[in-house]
């Protein structure tokens, strides 16, 4: 191929390899985890810039082991290996190992940064609201979860996987080192937090009914351990309390079924002993 010969990936080009990325794990394997499915995702890329008698040679450097959060932040990581197999193709002086060396020193930090934002901030936080609507007889807050879910997914994971593109990877270790990420996951995570908090007080309706009766001369004192005690320390403390332990138990790796009789029998106690009731 000429070097003087200019290779431009399409806009086309470039959202099929960002859509193929989103099947990675389909072919998920214990020795070379996502090669396989990125080794997929990558033809569009292969197809429009080199001769089809060089196809076979530029796929296989991607049947190595890789593994990254794919969705909603590894896409950055396709989209500078776009970038790069562009400017290789059209004769910059790009070897095969560096985009693999690329690839490999982004995915572990990547791969952190994207199971916070998928598994503990927008998981968390569609999902409270999607079940405190459930519960509330509205039907449409499992809708809400899975299309909420998927758009923040696909806007995300566009929206970076452009960034990785248009950028480089150098614009992506700025990013990474100058700490706006970090603050916005921290600022992300205050709000799920939030969320689960809130979960904890309004949904799980436990109080102690325990009332204590004092009388002297000058009458009688009824004195309610939920109102006078509990509510008095911090309200919504008991639920709050059950809140930790079975974050406890699930820290020291008890089976979450095992949990769950643990809570039915402590229900049941407490229930028959009027040591615990419904709020």
């Amino acid at each position: 191929m000429s070097v003087k010969e200019q290779r431009t990936l399409r806009k086309s080009d470039l959202v099929k390899h960002w859509l193929l990325g989103y099947s990675s794990e389909t072919c998920y394997n214990y020795e070379r985890l996502q090669a396989l499915g990125n080794a997929n995702s990558i033809q569009p890329i292969i197809k429009r810039l080199y001769d089809e008698d060089q196809y076979a040679e530029e796929i296989q450097k991607y049947m190595v082991f890789f593994n990254t959060e794919p969705s909603f932040m590894g896409t950055v990581i396709h989209g500078i290996t776009a970038a790069m197999e562009e400017k290789r193709a059209n004769g910059e002086d790009i070897s095969a190992d560096d985009i693999n060396s690329v690839r490999l020193s982004l995915m572990g930090p990547l791969a952190g940064m994207g199971d916070v934002v998928s598994q503990s901030i927008v998981y968390p936080v569609l999902a409270g609201i999607a079940i405190q609507l459930a519960l509330a007889g509205n039907f449409f807050g499992p809708i809400l979860f899975e299309v909420g879910y998927k758009a923040i997914m696909l806007t995300l994971g566009y929206n970076m996987y452009m960034l990785g593109y248009k950028q480089g990877k150098q614009a992506i270790i700025e990013f990474l080192q100058n700490g706006i990420l970090n603050r916005l996951i921290e600022v992300a995570s205050i709000i799920g937090l939030m969320v689960v908090g809130n979960m904890a007080v309004s949904r799980i309706n436990v109080i102690v009914p325990l009332e204590y009766t004092f009388t002297n001369e000058l009458g009688s004192v009824v004195f309610n351990i939920q109102e006078g005690v509990l509510d008095a320390l911090l309200p919504g403390l008991l639920p709050l309390l059950i809140t930790f332990g079975v974050w406890g138990l699930l820290r020291k790796r008890v089976k979450p079924l095992t949990i769950v009789l643990i809570l039915f029998v402590v229900g049941i106690v407490g229930s028959l002993t009027g040591l615990l009731a419904i709020a």
